[in-house]
């Protein structure tokens, strides 16, 4: 038997758990929806840059190359697992790609996607442009033949001579040294399915025994690890090493939820009593062994999700990102897709990932170099949704937080309760970043209950406490009684209340997305409008926030002036209300118009294409704008596609209950009869 061979079978029974690597991103104050073209693949005319040794360098590697794909495992020793993508995953291109042009003798060549279907030991490497037999990559050594020549094109080169592909094919079908590699991977397959005829196993029957024995005895701690993790309970105690003591049921310190549930499982089973309590100290409860552990299942979850993911052929990834306890920000990444087989709509987390660029530009690149890294093919990327959860609202959420504790509260409930106004609202909302209802509720509910607040404060600031209760209250007083801030505060209010009937609309469960982009417009509209009579409108707010000013005795003042002003705006003027409504109202205003349209109305046409897909007098020519956008999606000409929406029409014409959103209309779309309304869906 071959070195290379012992080394192989020898390695099968290694568990090899590989941790997620993370990089790092400007938070996003407020929930964003982009919807992005199709992928499109790019040809190229470029041929790989081939050594003649035996071995060879790659010109052509970038960030399009799939993880899978063949020519990432050439020339070198392959692990278990690496063997096992190769058979299992290998990248394969899909019917439409577009593979690379290579000119010879004035000819353009390239790959034939059929040569895949004819010869099954086939694989096609983006990375080389080239072609490998996968069976050999896997398990031929780098010589063969009787004088051991070394081997070259197809499984230690790249295969590039497409004037000759078939008959260079046909010819390696017939090596010894390719069909031994077929039996090798016949053989490796069978021993994968069945352990039991591993040839180490065979030969060592203790040893298979022993293998079987730790099975057993793991798989308890493995579920109790699971149970932890589906209850939401924390697995370590004060005190979480040594030996467990099944009988003990009073330990002299907490010994946490794993090794108590372990306990309490072990008075029913006796394997595992024994397992417990035998001498020995393998017996994989420490610390280390959790944590591999829960690896373990990490990668077998991602890994599931994202052959799902793929399988969907189209997704949305949403990202969030909050500070952990050490202050390090962690980014959740999730996906959003529908599941193709029972047509229903999954969120899947996948990861958390630490960063310390909090840019746009660092948080495209995060998921970008994620998204590669878990396995999924970001060419079906879709849609992009953000969210600056962590960004807290500035004064208004510390205010919030602030009143949270009982004695606190206790003090605002009593001012509001003596105040001499009639208060609808008895406490403070927290102005959500996901949910622009709350945050006008949140807004509005502040400035009913001001003078109420700034009561609360005010007796709080005269506590004489130990800690810095008193002087937190003086300096959220302060803070809220600037003039800037009463004006901002109204500024919000007054937008936020344009922008409440187009949040509703949005929230609802079926949304008519024609009247959704219609109701943005509207408001688009209605702010340009207002915008225009800045000057009466910011009048009104003015004076409304100069009247509480004024109540609370707060300086009317404009910030000092400067030649050179680097922070805020330096509008030279002794007006305040001029001053407000240039540094404050107009900008704020043209910020939330600029929001409208980059969020929803320059994806109109889009939108109003898909809403014709629920409507029976939908519009062609809305359908037709969408099918051209994503046109990588069919692999029908147009007029085939048309055909298909006027049958889809006609059908949700003679249905008495039509579908109202995508997922019911997908339940009732037959694939094979419109597959270009079931890709659109």
């Amino acid at each position: 038997m071959s070195s290379n061979k012992k080394i192989k079978q020898s390695s099968l029974k290694l568990f090899i758990i590989a941790p997620v690597a993370c990089p790092s991103d400007q938070t996003v104050e407020s929930p964003t929806l982009q919807i992005l073209e199709p992928h499109t693949t790019k040809k190229r005319s470029l041929s790989p840059n081939i050594d003649e040794s035996n071995t060879f360098s790659d010109k052509r590697v970038d960030e399009n190359i799939n993880m899978y794909d063949i020519g990432m495992y050439t020339n070198r020793l392959l692990k278990p697992h690496e063997i096992e993508e190769i058979l299992q995953q290998i990248w394969k291109p899909e019917n439409n790609f577009q593979f690379p042009v290579t000119v010879s003798c004035k000819k353009n060549l390239r790959f034939q996607f059929s040569w895949l279907s004819k010869f099954t030991w086939l694989a096609y490497s983006l990375k080389f442009d080239g072609a490998f037999c996968k069976f050999c990559v896997a398990f031929a050594n780098n010589e063969a033949g009787t004088n051991s020549q070394p081997l070259g094109a197809l499984v230690k080169k790249p295969f590039c001579n497409w004037k000759h592909a078939t008959e260079s094919f046909r010819n390696h079908s017939s090596l010894q040294y390719h069909l031994k590699c077929l039996s090798d991977t016949d053989n490796y397959l069978n021993i994968k399915k069945n352990p039991s005829l591993s040839i180490e196993n065979q030969l060592d029957s203790s040893h298979a025994k022993q293998v079987m024995e730790n099975r057993k005895n793991i798989i308890p701690i493995i579920e109790a690890i699971l149970l932890c993790g589906q209850q939401n309970l924390s697995i370590r105690g004060h005190r979480d090493s040594g030996k467990i003591e099944v009988e003990n049921s009073e330990p002299r310190e907490n010994d946490g939820n794993f090794r108590n549930i372990l306990k309490y499982r072990a008075l029913g089973d006796a394997n595992l009593k024994k397992f417990l309590e035998s001498p020995g100290r393998i017996k994989y409860i420490s610390p280390t062994s959790q944590n591999a552990i829960i690896d373990a299942c990490n990668s077998v979850l991602l890994s599931k999700i994202v052959n799902r993911v793929n399988k969907a052929k189209c997704f949305t990834v949403l990202v969030d990102e909050t500070a952990d306890i050490a202050g390090i920000e962690q980014v959740s990444i999730c996906a959003r897709y529908v599941n193709r087989e029972t047509c229903t709509l999954h969120e899947d987390f996948l990861q958390f990932v630490p960063t310390a660029d909090l840019t746009g530009k660092g948080l495209a690149t995060l998921i970008l170099d994620n998204l590669k890294h878990f396995g999924i093919e970001t060419q079906y990327l879709r849609g992009q949704g953000f969210d600056g959860a962590a960004a807290m609202s500035g004064i208004v959420g510390k205010l919030r937080d602030f009143f949270i504790f009982p004695k606190r509260k206790a003090v605002l409930s009593l001012a509001i309760e003596q105040s001499e106004n009639v208060l609808s609202k008895r406490s403070l909302k927290r102005s959500c970043e996901t949910r622009w209802i709350e945050r006008y509720h949140s807004i509005n509910d502040f400035l009913e209950l001001f003078e109420s607040v700034v009561e609360a404060l005010d007796i709080i600031s005269e506590w004489n406490d130990t800690s810095d209760t008193s002087h937190k209250a003086q300096s959220l007083r302060s803070s809220i009684l600037q003039l800037e801030f009463i004006i901002a505060l109204h500024v919000t209010s007054k937008v936020f209340g344009f922008g409440l009937p187009l949040s509703k609309q949005f929230q609802k469960i079926n949304i008519d997305l024609k009247m959704a982009m219609s109701l943005a417009q509207d408001t688009s509209d209605e702010l340009n409008a207002f915008r225009e009579n800045a000057d009466s409108e910011f009048h009104e707010i003015f004076i409304k926030a100069k009247n509480i000013a004024n109540k609370f005795e707060s300086l009317l003042k404009i910030p000092r002036i400067s030649n050179v002003q680097k922070n805020r705006m330096n509008i030279k003027t002794d007006d305040p209300e001029k001053y407000y409504r240039i540094s404050i109202f107009i900008p704020y205003i043209d910020s939330f118009i600029n929001q409208l349209k980059t969020r929803f109305i320059d994806h109109k046409t889009i939108l109003n294409g898909f809403q014709s897909l629920f409507d029976t007098k939908g519009s062609e020519d809305d359908f037709i704008k969408l099918i051209d956008t994503y046109k990588e999606e069919f692999n029908s000409p147009t007029s085939v596609v048309l055909g298909e929406f006027k049958l889809w029409q006609r059908k949700l014409s003679n249905m008495s209950d039509k579908p109202n959103n995508a997922i019911d209309a997908l339940n009732i779309c037959n694939k094979d009869m419109y597959p270009g309304i079931f890709n659109l869906l």
